[in-house]
């Protein structure tokens, strides 16, 4: 009995300690294709002086992870069809190494305009007023279906990416 006990703990300790690493690295994938987005978005404006706008409001590419039958599955990052912002995603070719779990909204424009942050509506996070021009990339991805949501967000202004975790 006491060895069917100490099995059952330990087995609860790995799976534990397996879910605390599979989170780790979705919140890896996320922060990957943040930053590569980001050299997207400067090699864009090298080659095109201004930073490319991407995404319609609530067109998360290559899907919202938030809607039902989204969940937990992985995207195909540059082959997703009918995507209302196709064309703009291939014309800023950021690196995928293959499928994602999250959506990316990537919004741009001249300096003096507002800058926009729609992943989490009520959300605090405030970009500061710039003459600059300016681009925000904006990630959200499910964690295990039970709409428990990561949030990333990061922007031209800043040089690190702003995490929320509502797990």
């Amino acid at each position: 009995m006491v060895v069917v006990v100490i099995a059952g703990v330990l087995a609860t300790l790995a799976f534990a300690s397996l879910r605390k690493q599979v989170n780790a690295a979705w919140h890896a994938e996320g922060t990957a294709m943040v930053q590569s987005i980001r050299a997207a978005q400067e090699r864009y404006r090298s080659e095109h002086m201004l930073y490319l706008d991407v995404s319609t409001p609530d067109a998360w590419y290559p899907a919202d992870p938030r809607e039902e039958a989204q969940m937990i599955r992985p995207f195909y990052f540059q082959n997703t069809g009918e995507h209302i912002d196709q064309d703009r995603w291939l014309a800023l070719r950021p690196a995928a190494p293959g499928p994602v779990r999250f959506g990316y909204l990537v919004n741009a424009g001249p300096g003096g305009t507002p800058m926009t942050d729609a992943a989490k509506p009520g959300s605090a996070v405030t970009w500061p007023d710039n003459d600059n021009d300016w681009y925000v990339i904006q990630a959200i991805g499910q964690t295990d279906g039970d709409e428990d949501c990561i949030y990333l967000r990061a922007s031209s202004l800043r040089a690190d990416i702003l995490v929320e975790d509502n797990d």
